[in-house]
């Protein structure tokens, strides 16, 4: 929906000026997902809607409401993802409600924002991509936040090899975009990773972080025997003293993925 309708200017144009537009995780709306209860409801009483009406209902779908929150159309998103299908049937609601044009009800802001952390911690921006069009959804890359903590920095730094539960944190988003981003559910099946320091002076250091790894990660979120295989390669500027991080940049070498290749790349911010 986001490489095709989504970015078309005749629909942004429409859901602008005469749409409140929402979207939702399937997963944060699932039984056990963290999505409010009242809001799980409310999901709930729109498919209830659908089905009495006999219209089209399911968990990837468009679906319209009035302003007192009627559900009064509905298509799945096979339909819905072709540009003039879509615009046809916003027009429609647009002229039988007989909608007057208006400003944007929300200040346009990235979809993607670093969370909250504690003072002291190393924030990451990840960014993951196919790189051959193969194997994984290409039309936009993934983001991801990380946040290590000061303990999470000092165990990356605290030997000859890294300890394996920080480098999984951030090793188990590695994986290009699919239908399953529920990191929970990755399975590291081999991790190999080395630290060695390569310049030391005016109390500051850099290490190189280097390593290869095999992760499960099903496309869909039932087990389907696809993994992914990479090496990975990074530098850690820090203070020798408190192993505090001040910069991280970690990249894949060879990263492969259900026939696929992708790449990732991770740089620390400022939090």
């Amino acid at each position: 929906m986001r490489a095709g309708p989504l970015s078309n200017t005749n629909i942004i144009g429409l859901l602008n000026q005469y749409f409140v537009p929402v979207y939702v995780v399937n997963e944060d709306y699932a039984r056990k997902g963290p999505a409010p209860a009242e809001e799980k409801a409310e999901l709930q009483r729109i498919f209830k809607e659908g089905h009495t009406a006999k219209k089209s209902v399911g968990s990837v779908h468009v679906y319209v409401l009035n302003p007192e929150g009627k559900l009064i159309d509905s298509m799945h998103v096979a339909e819905a993802a072709k540009p003039k299908v879509l615009a046809a049937m916003l027009q429609k609601t647009v002229d039988e409600l007989k909608l007057r044009p208006n400003a944007p009800v929300a200040k346009v802001r990235p979809q993607s924002a670093p969370p909250a952390c504690d003072e002291g911690s190393l924030m990451l921006h990840l960014v993951s991509r196919s790189v051959d069009g193969r194997g994984a959804w290409t039309e936009f890359p993934g983001e991801n936040w990380i946040v290590l903590t000061a303990d999470d920095q000092k165990a990356l730094l605290s030997a000859d090899e890294p300890d394996p539960a920080v480098l999984k944190k951030i090793l188990t988003h590695f994986y290009p975009a699919t239908e399953n981003n529920d990191v929970n559910k990755n399975r590291f099946e081999q991790l190999t990773a080395a630290t060695k320091v390569v310049e030391s002076k005016n109390g500051k250091a850099r290490a190189r972080l280097s390593g290869t790894f095999k992760m499960a990660h099903s496309f869909y979120h039932k087990d389907d025997g696809k993994a992914v295989e990479s090496d990975f390669i990074g530098f850690a500027d820090y203070d020798p003293a408190t192993r505090k991080i001040s910069a991280l940049q970690l990249t894949t070498r060879d990263a492969r993925y259900n026939g696929g290749k992708f790449a990732v790349a991770v740089r620390s911010i400022e939090p």
